[in-house]
Parts: C-alpha cells; structure tokens; sequence
C-alpha cells in the first residue's frame, strides 16, 4: 500500500472515531458520563478524555511536531481540573475527582481541537517509512522541545515509541487506542442503570 492510500484510510477513520467520540459526549446525559458503576471502572466522560488527551501528547508531539492542543488553547484551565497529564498511573480517587469535574463543552471544545490539529499533522507523514520506528534520539528531542506533558517518563516514552512501526503507532493513536476506549465505554454504558447511550 502506497503511503497516500495509506493515510487516506487514515485521516477517514480518524474523522469517524472522533465524531464517535463526540456522539458520546453530546447524546448522553450528563449524570450518566460522570457515573462510574464500581472503583474498578472509569467513566464514560474519563475514557473519553483518556482517549482526547493521549491522541493530543502523541500526535502534537512526535507528527505534527508542536506543542499540545492542551497547552496552547488553555484546557487545562478551561475543563476545570487539574490534571496536566494523560491519566496514565492515575488514582481511583482522581478519576472520580475528573468525571465529577471535568466541564464537558470543554472537552467537547478538546476534542474538536485536537481533531484539527492531527488531521493537519497528517501532511507530516507523506514522505515517512512506515515500516520503521522512530529513532531515540528524535523522541528525546521532541520531548526536550515539547515538554508540556506532566511528570512525562521519557524514558518509558523512548522504549515505547522505539517498540513499534511508525505505521502501528500512527493507526493506534489515529484510531485504534480511541476504538479501545469506545470498546470500554460500551461496557460502562452497559452497567448504569437507565437508557444506554449504546442500543446494539
């Protein structure tokens, strides 16, 4: 497969799992994303910003390059928590903390933004090898110039950017860590009482 067919298939799925995302967020009622059904599982409103904000540290970062969606437009600020980073590592307690908090038309805004910002970041790619990794020393240097992910492990970032194709990590964080989370969401949708967000 040519690497122009290759992201065309790419920048569509990316659309299409991005308004997945949004359905989400628009077609559910407020007390039903921030619900959590036991300690053991996260929000729908958590998985969907889980989802937003990793594309967000991945994409910006190491495609585009350019700093995060999420530094330059401010959500930090603007979806009322306090998490800078990406909800890797966090707690019960702080998932609780950001699906009670999170102020969903800002991350209804995030989401729009960083769908933006790697759709453009796709033009990035045209002239990339996709059957090789990124090497070391460029994720050094993008997470020495980009350092706007908190308490980011660079370290574990090298190995894991370093353990795949530069074809597997754009697919996953295009399309297939988000489809993970949406995979998730219908099993949280599922345990709250009420009518669910999915009817299949």
């Amino acid at each position: 497969m040519s690497n122009t067919s290759f992201l065309a298939i790419l920048t569509e799925l990316h659309a299409q799992t991005h308004a997945e995302l949004q359905n989400v967020l628009t077609k559910t009622a407020v007390e039903r994303l921030r619900a959590r059904p036991h300690r053991d599982m996260n929000s729908m409103v958590w998985s969907v910003w889980h989802s937003i904000r990793s594309e967000d540290a991945c994409i910006s970062r190491f495609v585009a390059p350019c700093e995060q969606v999420f530094t330059t437009q401010h959500f930090l600020t603007r979806m009322g928590v306090p998490f800078s980073g990406d909800g890797y590592g966090m707690s019960s307690d702080d998932v609780t903390a950001l699906s009670n908090e999170i102020v969903v038309p800002e991350l209804i805004a995030y989401g729009q933004a960083v769908l933006a910002q790697s759709a453009a970041a796709i033009v990035q790619m045209r002239d990339w090898d996709f059957a090789t990794p990124f090497t070391e020393s460029a994720i050094r240097e993008a997470c020495a110039t980009y350092a706007d992910l908190a308490n980011d492990d660079v370290q574990s970032t090298v190995n894991y950017a370093v353990s795949m194709s530069k074809a597997t990590y754009a697919m996953k964080f295009y399309y297939g860590h988000a489809q993970y989370h949406l995979g998730e969401i219908s099993a949280i949708d599922g345990q709250i009482a009420g009518e669910r967000y999915f009817t299949w």
